[in-house]
C-alpha cells in the first residue's frame, strides 16, 4: 500500500503531522500556499484545529481521509492546515470570522478565503452527509466552487463586508468611557445573577467551561463586601466541578468542558492551561475558605501533572486527547458489568452509590464516575478502590499526549504551583515552579526573546505577559529577589515589543507581515486576556518600583477597555481585576529582620496564605536590591523581625507578633 505524504510531513507540530498522510494536499501556513492560490486563481480552504480536539479527529476521518473529498479539495482549492496552539494569532483572527459568519465558533474551524487571506465564508465541523441542518462538507465545497467560478462579484462583496467587520472588531481606536466604581460593581452583580447557575454553579447552561477568570470575580466581590455571597457561589461551583465527571475521579485532572449543565459528561480532552488555572483558582479559594476538599484536589491535580504531563526538561506537555482507540472518553468510562467484575461484591456495593454507578450509565451505557455528596467514604478505603481501577485503566489504550511545550501555558502552571505552595507549604511545588522557570529560560528563550513553543521562533503577547506574571508570583512565593528582577526585566521587554503608546493598547503579536490585521483583543476567552495581564504586570512593576511610567501604561490600557468594561464587566473579568487594583485600597507589606527568626517565617507564611488582591509582599532578602525599592526606606537594617503595613509607602507602626498581624490583616 502506497501512502502519499503531503507537505505537512516536514512540520514539527503533532497536529500537523497527524494530517501529513491525508490524501489532501495540505500546505502549512506559508507564502508558497498564497502564491499558488494567486497563480492558479483558486480559493483557499483554511482548517484550524489542535491535536486533542475530538471533532477535529472526526472531520479528518470522515472528510480529509476520504479520496473523493480530497480530490475536490486538491483540484479546486489550496488547502492550509494550522495548529491553533502554535499560531494563536491566526486562530484568534479567523475564529472571529467564524463567529461573525456562522453565529458561533469552535474547532475545527473551516474558513474559505481569497489569496490575500481575506475570508468570505466560514463554519466549524461539517459532516460527510447533511445532518441537523448542517450541510455536508462536499455540498459546501461544491457551493463555494460555484460561487468562486460564476459569482465572483458576490464573493468580493462578502470579502469587503467581512474585512470591514474584522477591522472594526480589532479597531485600535477605542472609545473611552468614564467608569463609576459603585455602578460598575452593581452592574457586575446584576450580570452574575442573570448568568450564574444557582443549582450546579458556573455560568450559563451548556456547554459549561471552568471560566476561572469569572470565578476570581466572585472572590473580589467577597473581599469587597465580606457578606459570604461571592464565596457561596464560588464554593458551589468548585464543589460541583470537583465532584463532577469533568474531574477525573480516578487519575486526577480537569477536562476542558462539560457538555451538560451538571458538570457530568465532559469533553474528555485535558488541557495544561485549564489545570494550571484551576490550581490557582482552588488555592485562592482556600485562602478564603479553608476547605480540605480544596487542598486534596490541589494534590490530585499536581500528582496528575507531574505523573503524566512533565517532560525530562521540567517543562509540561500541552494536552491529552479526548479519544483513545477512536472512541471519545473510552479511557475514562466504565461499564456496569465491568466494575462488578473488577471489584469484590463488598467493594462494589460500597462505592456504587458514592460514584452514582448504574446499569444504563451516563454516556453510551458507560459510567462517568462522579461523587454523590450524600455518601461518604474514608479516604484510605477510597484510595484502595482507585488503585484497583487505575491498574485496569493502565492496560487500556491511552489517549495521545501532545508533547509540545507552550511558554504561555507553562507560565500559567508556574503561577498555579506558586499559589499551591502558598496554601500547602509543600516545597516540592515551589521547587518545580523554579525548575520550570529555569527550563523556559534555558530552552524557550534566546537573548531575552521568548519562543511560543520549542517548534518555532515566534512569540506572542500571551507568552510574555503570562511569563512575567509567573515571575511576580514566583517572587511572592519564594521572596527571592532574582525573580523580581527578572519580572521587572521581562515586563520592560513586553512593553517595548507590544505596547503602542500612540494607540494606548497592547497588540497580541509583534508586527507581522503574514496576517491581514494586527490584532488587539479585549475579551477573556478560556484563558485570561493577555493585554489585561500585561497591564496588571505594569501595575505590579509600579507598585514594587514606584516608576510612574508603568502606572500610566496600566491606566491608559484600562481606558482602551473602558467602554466594554462599563457595559459588560462579566465578559471581561480580567479587565475588572485591573480596575479593582487601580481603585480599591492598596497596601504594601514589608518584613524586616532575620529570615531565620520564628516570627519572620510565621509572618511570611501567614501573609502568603491570605487572599490579599491589592497587596505586595517584600521581605528582607538581598538587601542591596531591596534597598532600591521605595518600600524599604532603610528598614533593611532592623535586627529584630518586624512587619510594616503601608499605604502608598506610608507605614503604620511595625508589628512584632503573629497575633497582632492576624488582627491587622
Amino acid at each position: 500500500m502506497v501512502i502519499n505524504l503531503n507537505r505537512l510531513i516536514t512540520e514539527k507540530s503533532e497536529y500537523l503531522l497527524q494530517h501529513s498522510r491525508n490524501p489532501v494536499n495540505w500546505f502549512p501556513w506559508c507564502d508558497e500556499a498564497f502564491e499558488k492560490a494567486k497563480k492558479e486563481d483558486k480559493p483557499i480552504f483554511l482548517s484550524i484545529g489542535y491535536s486533542s480536539c475530538h471533532w477535529c479527529h472526526v472531520m479528518e476521518k470522515e472528510s480529509f481521509e476520504n479520496i473523493e473529498t480530497a480530490k475536490i479539495l486538491n483540484e479546486n482549492f489550496i488547502s492550509i492546515k494550522v495548529d491553533r496552539e502554535e499560531r494563536p494569532d491566526i486562530d484568534s483572527l479567523y475564529m472571529y470570522s467564524v463567529q461573525m459568519i456562522n453565529g458561533s465558533g469552535g474547532w475545527p474551524a473551516s474558513i474559505f478565503m481569497d489569496y490575500e487571506a481575506k475570508p468570505f465564508f466560514a463554519g466549524t465541523y461539517f459532516p460527510p452527509k447533511d445532518h441537523h441542518n448542517i450541510p455536508a462538507f462536499n455540498t459546501v465545497l461544491d457551493k463555494i466552487i460555484d460561487l468562486y467560478t460564476n459569482h465572483r462579484k458576490s464573493i468580493y462583496e462578502n470579502i469587503n463586508l467581512v474585512f470591514e467587520n474584522l477591522n472594526n472588531h480589532f479597531s485600535h481606536n477605542k472609545k473611552i468611557v468614564e467608569i463609576n466604581n459603585s455602578n460598575l460593581f452593581s452592574l457586575l452583580e446584576s450580570q452574575i445573577k442573570q448568568s450564574f447557575d444557582f443549582d450546579k454553579g458556573g455560568f450559563g447552561t451548556f456547554p459549561k467551561f471552568p471560566e476561572t477568570s469569572k470565578l476570581y470575580l466572585l472572590m473580589l466581590l467577597e473581599k469587597k463586601y465580606k457578606n459570604q455571597y461571592g464565596n457561596k457561589l464560588l464554593s458551589l461551583t468548585l464543589k460541583s466541578m470537583i465532584n463532577g465527571g469533568i474531574f477525573d475521579q480516578i487519575g486526577g485532572g480537569f477536562s476542558r468542558y462539560s457538555t451538560d449543565k451538571k458538570w457530568l459528561v465532559p469533553h474528555f480532552e485535558k488541557m495544561l492551561y485549564d489545570n494550571s488555572l484551576m490550581l490557582s483558582t482552588i488555592a485562592k479559594a482556600y485562602k478564603l475558605d479553608k476547605k480540605e476538599l480544596y487542598i486534596d484536589t490541589i494534590k490530585i491535580i499536581i500528582d496528575f501533572l507531574f505523573r503524566e504531563m512533565k517532560n525530562p526538561n521540567d517543562l509540561f506537555y500541552a494536552s491529552q486527547d479526548a479519544d483513545s482507540g477512536g472512541v471519545e472518553g473510552s479511557y475514562y468510562t466504565w461499564g456496569y458489568k465491568e466494575l462488578k467484575f473488577i471489584l469484590s461484591d463488598e467493594d462494589y456495593n460500597n462505592i456504587k452509590d458514592y460514584w452514582n454507578i448504574s446499569e444504563e450509565g451516563d454516556l453510551d451505557e458507560k459510567n462517568i464516575l462522579n461523587v454523590n455528596e450524600d455518601y461518604n467514604i474514608k479516604s484510605e478505603y477510597l484510595h484502595k478502590i482507585k488503585s484497583q481501577l487505575i491498574a485496569v485503566r493502565q492496560k487500556r489504550e491511552k489517549p495521545n499526549t501532545d508533547k509540545k511545550n507552550i511558554t504561555s501555558w507553562n507560565s500559567l502552571l508556574i503561577s498555579g504551583l506558586c499559589e499551591s505552595y502558598n496554601v500547602t507549604k509543600n516545597v516540592d511545588y515551589l521547587n518545580q515552579a523554579i525548575k520550570t522557570t529555569n527550563s523556559i529560560l534555558d530552552n524557550l528563550t534566546t537573548d531575552n526573546n521568548l519562543f511560543h513553543t520549542q517548534n518555532n521562533n515566534k512569540s506572542f503577547l500571551e507568552d510574555y505577559s503570562y511569563f512575567t506574571k509567573s515571575l511576580f508570583d514566583l517572587y511572592n512565593s519564594s521572596q527571592c529577589s532574582e525573580w523580581l528582577e527578572l519580572a521587572y526585566k521581562f515586563n520592560s521587554i513586553t512593553t517595548k515589543k507590544f505596547w503602542d503608546k500612540e494607540k494606548n493598547i497592547f497588540f497580541d503579536n509583534e508586527l507581522s507581515e503574514d496576517l491581514i490585521i494586527r490584532t488587539h483583543n479585549l475579551f477573556d476567552p478560556m484563558i485570561p486576556n493577555a493585554a489585561s495581564v500585561a497591564s496588571i504586570n505594569c501595575y505590579m512593576a509600579y507598585k514594587y518600583t514606584g516608576e510612574n511610567i508603568y502606572l500610566n501604561i496600566a491606566e491608559s490600557s484600562l481606558k482602551s477597555a473602558s467602554e466594554l468594561l462599563s457595559s459588560h464587566p462579566l465578559e471581561v473579568p480580567n479587565w475588572f481585576n485591573l480596575f479593582y487594583l487601580l481603585n480599591e485600597e492598596n497596601i504594601e507589606i514589608f518584613i524586616s529582620g532575620d529570615s531565620n527568626d520564628k516570627f519572620y517565617k510565621e509572618a511570611q507564611n501567614y501573609i502568603q496564605g491570605k487572599l490579599l488582591p491589592t497587596s505586595i509582599l517584600v521581605s528582607n532578602e538581598n538587601k542591596d536590591f531591596i534597598n532600591k525599592l521605595p518600600i524599604s526606606n532603610g528598614r533593611t537594617n532592623d535586627k529584630e523581625s518586624k512587619v510594616y503595613i503601608c499605604k502608598n509607602y506610608i507605614c503604620e507602626l511595625p508589628i512584632d507578633n503573629i497575633q497582632e498581624l492576624m488582627k491587622k490583616l
